[in-house]
């Protein structure tokens, strides 16, 4: 039986066979590029989304945390000092510390100062909560209580005042007090000494040497600088603080300790900070509440309002998402203070390709109002 031949391929079939025709490779050329760039376009609104998304997100925390840690310290302010006479506040505090590159300085003893763009907070770091006590006689250093030094360790710093005059108020290291353990507790009984050189520190158990008792204004509440040689001592315990708030170039949160060291030694809290704000709460009606947008304010006036008015303090803080939008996104200024303040914005529509966020708060100043129903 004979085998069937099959058909051979003709020579056009076989060509066809082996490729693709130019115009068929520009065509699938055309929808690759068209795939890729409609890939591309999703890419890109999509990481655009990320980016945006996750700066939100960075700045929600880096606010919180900046929030948090300045209302920290304002629930603080006035530890040790609070139930001081009202005709003190905003005395000047004659201050030394051997330990800070400008050893002498001095500023305004209240326990919320707002000026220059800046937060002051002073605060005290002692465990006994009293109410300071009253010296009866003063003379090189060494205070004679009226009834007793206790509260009073070596190592603590000591806010004092004096009868005879309001206006100055001095900063001393106690080198000895209340020490019943020593050697020296009879002799030392019911008087606290601020002198210079070495002494026994309480807290460190240690010898260490007096780094805040020298300067030209030591000696201010000495019987004869003031006539009468009577007034108050407040404890503001081992490691008061006097922290400054402030927004740097860098649109940084930053802060230092003005009683230890300068401006130079400032640190870093939170970065994309734009602006820092706040106001005072006071009670300008007398009926022991801020019930009104007028009684807020930035600056008091001495003798207009009383330092002892102030019942609270509000604060805004104004973070910049670093994230640049191509188009606008902010069409106006944020704004604080429930809505009734804008921020002030810079010259230009750049600002407004921007995200801002605004964390706001009231702080209550509760050892203030603590101390005043003393």
């Amino acid at each position: 039986m004979k085998k069937r031949k099959l058909p051979c391929a003709t020579p056009l079939a076989m060509g066809r066979s082996l490729g693709f025709s130019l115009i068929e490779i520009m065509v699938g050329l055309a929808i690759g590029l068209a795939s890729m760039l409609a890939i591309y376009q999703l890419y890109a609104t999509s990481e655009g989304r990320r980016r945006t998304i996750v700066s939100i997100s960075e700045a929600q925390t880096a606010g919180s945390m900046a929030l948090f840690a300045i209302e920290r310290d304002i629930r603080s302010a006035g530890l040790g000092f609070a139930s001081i006479d009202p005709r003190y506040l905003n005395c000047s505090v004659k201050a030394y510390n051997s330990g800070r590159s400008t050893a002498a300085f001095d500023f305004p003893l209240l326990p919320v100062r707002i000026a220059d763009g800046r937060i002051w907070v002073l605060t005290g770091s002692s465990s006994n909560m009293f109410a300071g006590a009253r010296y009866e006689g003063s003379s090189g250093g060494e205070f004679k209580m009226e009834r007793s030094n206790a509260g009073f360790q070596a190592g603590d710093v000591i806010l004092g005042t004096s009868d005879s005059f309001t206006n100055n108020c001095l900063l001393m290291e106690v080198t000895a007090g209340a020490e019943p353990t020593s050697a020296t507790a009879a002799a030392n009984k019911n008087k606290v000494h601020r002198k210079t050189g070495s002494y026994q520190d309480y807290y460190q158990g240690k010898e260490v040497d007096a780094t805040r008792n020298d300067g030209a204004h030591i000696s201010l509440l000495d019987s004869s600088k003031s006539s009468l040689g009577e007034g108050m001592l407040y404890s503001l315990g081992p490691e008061p603080t006097l922290t400054v708030w402030s927004v740097d170039d860098k649109k940084q949160l930053t802060r230092y300790n003005h009683l230890d060291e300068t401006e130079t030694g400032k640190v870093a809290v939170a970065h994309d900070i734009l602006q820092l704000q706040a106001e005072y709460g006071y009670d300008a009606n007398a009926n022991g509440a801020i019930d009104e947008e007028a009684e807020w304010t930035a600056s008091l006036t001495p003798g207009a309002t009383r330092w002892e008015q102030i019942l609270a303090v509000r604060i805004a803080v104004l973070m910049r998402i670093p994230h640049y939008e191509k188009d606008k996104v902010t069409n106006s200024a944020p704004r604080w203070a429930n809505g009734t303040k804008e921020f002030s914005m810079e010259a230009g529509d750049e600002w407004k390709h921007y995200r801002y966020r605004v964390y706001e708060s009231i702080v209550p100043l509760r050892n203030t109002l603590w101390g005043q129903q003393l």
